[in-house]
């Protein structure tokens, strides 16, 4: 996912990350109001699976019954789809997930600054000197093609493209289709190597 992110221009190779949590959410679990800690840099980006919630943004976020809060912006996180963090809505507006609907699992990738980062650490060699990829004319940007504009203007969620055509810089273009992907759980090993040879590979 991580390669994928970079390469497609949703988060820049000055910004790759370095760590992660997954939050496994039951029906009705929350996050309550907060600022990601700074030791992380912007921007950082949460993916989402298994059931679509909303994400509240103030600076004053307000508690209207147990795991329920209210806020004035608020932005739904699509099943698959990548939230990105950044200026006012990850450094001065607050934000929480009030109680889900269902089960929910939410992946959250961030980038620990270099001057906190553990003894020892030793980064992913398959995550170093990742490039952009130039698209061709012949198809849109991945953020052109379906982009979800919120009104948080530093803060927004994209879903993957249904088809993009992609060029590395210095060889030839090869396209992603949206059959390119296996949903979550679905197929065995043997099924999605063999998909793999048909589709991207990393």
């Amino acid at each position: 996912m991580i390669k994928r992110m970079v390469r497609w221009h949703v988060l820049p190779p000055t910004c790759v990350p370095n760590s992660y949590i997954v939050n496994i959410y039951d029906e009705g679990d929350c996050i309550p109001p907060h600022i990601d800690h700074h030791d992380f840099l912007r921007p950082f980006c949460t993916i989402s699976f298994l059931t679509e919630c909303n994400i509240l943004f103030g600076s004053n976020l307000m508690i209207v019954g147990p795991r329920e809060f209210a806020g004035p912006v608020s932005i739904p996180l699509h099943i698959r789809s990548v939230f990105i963090l950044k200026g006012n809505g990850a450094d001065v507006a607050k934000h929480c997930v009030p109680a889900v609907p269902a089960k929910r699992i939410s992946i959250t990738l961030r980038r620990m600054d270099e001057s906190n980062i553990l003894y020892g650490y030793s980064p992913d060699p398959e995550l170093q000197g990742l490039q952009l990829m130039v698209l061709t004319p012949s198809c849109k940007t991945p953020l052109q093609q379906n982009q979800i504009v919120t009104k948080e203007p530093s803060s927004h969620a994209i879903a993957a493209p249904p088809c993009v055509a992609l060029k590395p810089s210095g060889g030839s273009s090869f396209v992603i289709r949206e059959n390119d992907f296996l949903p979550m759980g679905v197929g065995n090993a043997s099924q999605q190597r063999g998909h793999k040879k048909n589709g991207f590979r990393n």
